[in-house]
């Protein structure tokens, strides 16, 4: 472990003119503050204290994070590493401030001047500290310097043996290129430019990049980052090297869409990710009833590239429809497009047109499972027994067109875990869905909340980590893993996960829920209160983040929850849909015990999503009476222990 040194009380200066008052936290390059978040500030501070020494990962996540952190630790350094050199304009490849040590951590390598002007680098008040003088070079020059005297006693060496050995060498090189080439085994696709010269195909052009992804996760030898993922850098000039750093990806595929009439043209490139080299590039040029062709023809090309030695089967062009009605599959990307909005008039819009999709070619399996998704999420807003019926009609639907489609297995089991409550059938489908697509993100990380409800968490927590790794930058896998933690009693860690899910999306409605529910279970009372306030906001419910926050100021945390019971008792009798099972939450963490069994029941009646009965701490205060374990036992969980429910 690092030695902590004692921080400094004046400024630090490094570079040509950058300020840091770290008792202040404010970041300044002259007269210009600088704005950095806390994570990346403290990590900077942390680099400059030890300047000149590698400081590893391990010791990063120690100082900044504490110990017990959640696994995905490296894409949040990687990430506040980024936002620190996009402040200070450092380019990763030719560093000036700080530099990557490959495998183990980063080392601040520009000179810095301590509290003291003209005393040299800012040094740690332990004994091993070593001063340097104000006339000593940078540690970048004297690396440079010594880095250019290697290299020219090599070339010197190198240069006679090198001309003897050339006509040898290039003929070992032609006939062995191909088969050492660099070794790629993930690679991310890059949102796909739309050059069509209309804004409205955006929806094309999306649809065609997470169709493309699709096809290359099912090579089971490639890891390849999920829609959510790439769909971040969207728009983004950012360098590849440092996107691949962020993603841990060995390769990038980028290209463009061009769609006039129905032709659809589509150029992709093949980049080595960590330095930017071309290694391969195409276009494709094929009618749009060949769109889905043309989709395997570039996955099959890309894979063919990087890995030769591919086994047969595991082509993505194997059992795969050849020709689809253009009218169907347009009206699927825009049933994709905006179901990908996770939200109630992006997913009403969204049943519109897989509703289209599948009118247009009732044969077309991936509409039937755009539309059961889609029912699923709208259970939220609607009653269940409404809408979950078609979702499970519309998912059946799917797999007898295409028993292999894994999007159509993950979509069933979500089914028969939350509304038929028949877990084993779950289960099976879940395995089924990963077993057709091993790279299916969602399938993962559904598997993995639906292993939490059994009370499962050695295996959920597998599961979570295959699919963060899939998925390194989606917010609803950061939440849900806030949930596993919180289901397991580790409040300090799930708050940590859901306080990095809202550093990365301020306005998730779902982690301010969680952290509200983390807060409260903590008996943070205040703290959980401010974060409801927050989920009605992000909901577009103002006027009750306004009824709790004057409640709160006057009665206290039951009282902020009581006037959130009236707002739904009020919604209900003014005709709009409000889940029991917010309700019956709402009662238990405000004591009204019998009021949380009745509504508990009527969400029994309305087969609400319960499945969270038997590890959900929000239900500790209740979960000792007969009546609860009574209804965990008809919804038919299993026991768990550790939550306290006892056995039949």
């Amino acid at each position: 472990m690092i030695p902590q040194p004692a921080r400094a009380q004046e400024p630090i200066r490094f570079g040509d003119d950058f300020e840091l008052d770290c008792s202040t936290r404010r970041l300044r390059r002259g007269s210009q503050k600088l704005k950095l978040e806390r994570i990346p500030l403290e990590i900077l501070i942390l680099l400059l204290e030890h300047c000149g020494e590698v400081v590893t990962r391990d010791e990063i996540v120690a100082k900044v994070w504490g110990k017990g952190v959640f696994f995905d630790s490296d894409n949040s350094i990687r990430g506040a590493v980024r936002k620190i050199r996009q402040v200070l304009k450092d380019d990763p490849e030719y560093p000036r401030f700080i530099q990557t040590v490959t495998g183990q951590g980063y080392r601040f390598i520009a000179r810095v001047i301590g509290p003291e002007e003209g005393k040299g680098a800012y040094l740690s008040t332990d004994d091993g500290a070593k001063e340097s003088n104000a006339e000593t070079p940078s540690l970048v020059e004297s690396d440079r310097r010594q880095r250019l005297q290697r290299a020219t006693r090599w070339l010197v060496a190198g240069v006679a043996a090198g001309l003897a050995l050339l006509a040898g060498a290039y003929v070992a090189f032609r006939s062995h290129a191909a088969a050492s080439g660099p070794k790629i085994t993930s690679l991310v696709v890059l949102p796909l430019e739309n050059l069509s010269g209309d804004p409205s195909q955006e929806y094309f052009a999306d649809g065609m990049t997470e169709a493309l992804i699709t096809d290359l996760a099912q090579f089971s030898s490639l890891r390849v980052i999920s829609r959510t993922s790439a769909m971040h850098y969207k728009g983004s000039h950012q360098p590849l090297p440092e996107i691949a750093e962020e993603l841990n990806v060995d390769a990038v595929v980028e290209g463009s869409v061009t769609r006039s009439g129905n032709r659809v043209r589509i150029t992709a490139q093949l980049l080595q990710a960590r330095s930017d080299r071309h290694l391969w590039a195409k276009a494709y040029e094929r009618d749009v009833r060949e769109i889905i062709t043309l989709q395997q023809d570039v996955a099959d090309n890309i894979v063919s590239e990087i890995q030769p030695k591919l086994r047969p089967q595991e082509s993505a062009s194997v059992s795969r429809e050849q020709q689809i009605n253009p009218e169907a599959y347009d009206a699927y990307l825009q049933g994709m497009y905006f179901s990908q909005k996770f939200n109630q008039v992006g997913n009403r819009r969204a049943l519109q047109y897989f509703e289209v999709s599948i009118r247009k070619d009732p044969s077309y399996a991936l509409g039937y499972a755009g539309l059961s998704n889609v029912y699923s999420e709208l259970a939220y807003y609607q009653r269940p027994v409404e809408v979950m019926p078609k979702a499970k009609e519309a998912a059946e639907a799917a797999l007898k067109i295409d028993n292999t489609l894994a999007n159509a297995h993950a979509a069933l089991a979500w089914v028969k875990w939350v509304y038929d409550w028949d877990f084993a059938s779950a289960e099976k489908e879940f395995q089924r869905a990963i077993q057709f697509n091993p790279g299916l993100t969602v399938g993962h990380g559904m598997y993995a909340i639906f292993l939490d409800s059994m009370g499962r968490f050695e295996e959920s927590f597998r599961e979570f980590q295959i699919a963060r790794q899939l998925d390194p930058v989606s917010v609803g896998l950061i939440r849900n893993a806030a949930e596993h933690f919180r289901y397991m009693r580790q409040y300090d860690r799930a708050i940590a996960e859901n306080l990095r899910a809202l550093e990365m999306d301020p306005g998730f409605a779902n982690a301010h829920e969680s952290l509200a529910y983390a807060y409260a279970n903590s008996g943070m009372y205040e703290e959980s209160i401010r974060e409801m306030e927050q989920l009605a906001i992000a909901e577009d419910e103002h006027d009750l983040a306004e009824t709790m926050k004057l409640a709160y100021a006057d009665g206290g945390y039951k009282a902020a929850l009581n006037s959130r019971l009236k707002y739904y008792k009020d919604r209900r009798v003014a005709g709009v849909h409000v889940n029991y099972w917010d309700q019956a939450l709402t009662h238990a963490q405000a004591g009204n015990k019998d009021l949380a069994l009745a509504a508990l029941e009527k969400a029994y009646d309305e087969r609400e999503d319960l499945t969270d009965l038997a590890v959900n701490p929000s239900w500790d205060s209740i979960r000792n009476d007969p009546r609860f374990q009574g209804l965990v036992r008809r919804v038919g969980l299993p026991v768990n222990p550790d939550a306290g429910v006892t056995a039949p």
